[in-house]
């Protein structure tokens, strides 16, 4: 019995060994391909909206607009009007959205006294084109701030630049040497790469990528005041990313670490909303009733 249960054993040696070779081959023919694939089809992967924009609220001031960008495309956009209003945010939304999901942050922005203007990206909601490259998404960005110093006259001073998550990488581009009221980085990576590290570590991302959105390293020509708001439990873009991007932010600037996913928002906190406002110099004014 002994000498056939030592054949047995090394015949299923044999065939594992031949199974893994098997595998491995397969794997070494799969992987270019699986590589390839990921180059070609990367501006679909990262980014993504998420149907029409629909109507926006009856209970907000909000004109519907399309701004045309200087590459032919329309952005559908929002532009909430605050009566007595001051400051204004250029507001860049976060992946897999459109601003039809932004209900919420429409109502605290009535609640810190500001106008906002909130873009949909070319094709994202019904704006028109898609993202192929980094540079597609900063000219969408330029096109509102454009609108916001030109159509608006609004002094860049008086505009608070504000990104969510991917928003983020739009908001630094738009902030770099220019004299605005503030930039606030909120759930907001420090690069890209680094994401795309942490989900897809089994790839070459540095050579892969075509979007490498460096914002901590962006931050160092940013000269208005900045503000990092991260949840310390983010299970998508951790705390420690937030944290670096505090570190290369020059003075004058503020974190406010809150609580809860990467999908949950700092708005039904008024401590939190609070905390910010006062760091940014607002006041709540009468809403005319709306």
């Amino acid at each position: 019995m002994t000498g056939a249960t030592n054949i047995w054993r090394e015949g299923l040696h044999e065939a594992m060994k031949k199974d893994a070779v098997i595998l491995l081959i397969l794997a070494m023919a799969v992987y270019p391909l699986v590589v390839v694939a990921v180059y070609g089809t990367q501006s679909y992967v990262i980014f993504q909206s998420r149907g029409i924009s629909q109507s926006p609220p009856p209970q907000f001031d909000i004109d519907v607009l399309f701004l045309p960008t200087p590459d032919g495309e329309l952005l559908h956009a929002w532009w909430l009007h605050t009566p007595q209003a001051v400051k204004t945010v250029l507001y860049f939304q976060a992946n897999g959205t459109n601003i039809s999901y932004r209900r919420a942050r429409l109502k605290t922005f009535r609640e810190m006294g500001v106008n906002a203007l909130i873009i949909d990206y070319r094709g994202y909601g019904r704006s028109t084109g898609r993202i192929k490259s980094e540079g597609h998404i900063y000219t969408d960005g330029l096109t509102a701030w454009r609108f916001l110093t030109t159509d608006k006259g609004l002094a860049p001073q008086d505009i608070i630049v504000w990104g969510r998550s991917l928003g983020g990488g739009v908001a630094v581009e738009i902030a770099r040497s220019r004299q605005i009221a503030a930039l606030v980085l909120e759930s907001t990576f420090y690069s890209l790469d680094e994401v795309a590290r942490r989900q897809f570590w089994f790839l070459p991302v540095g050579r892969l990528s075509k979007f490498h959105f460096a914002n901590g390293r962006k931050l160092e020509t940013v000269t208005a005041p900045v503000v990092v708001i991260h949840s310390t439990e983010d299970d998508y873009i951790p705390y420690r990313q937030a944290a670096r991007l505090y570190a290369a932010a020059a003075e004058p600037k503020f974190l406010l670490a809150t609580t809860g996913s990467h999908l949950d928002t700092f708005d039904d906190r008024e401590i939190w909303v609070a905390a910010l406002m006062t760091y940014l110099g607002l006041h709540a004014v009468q809403a005319g009733g709306h």
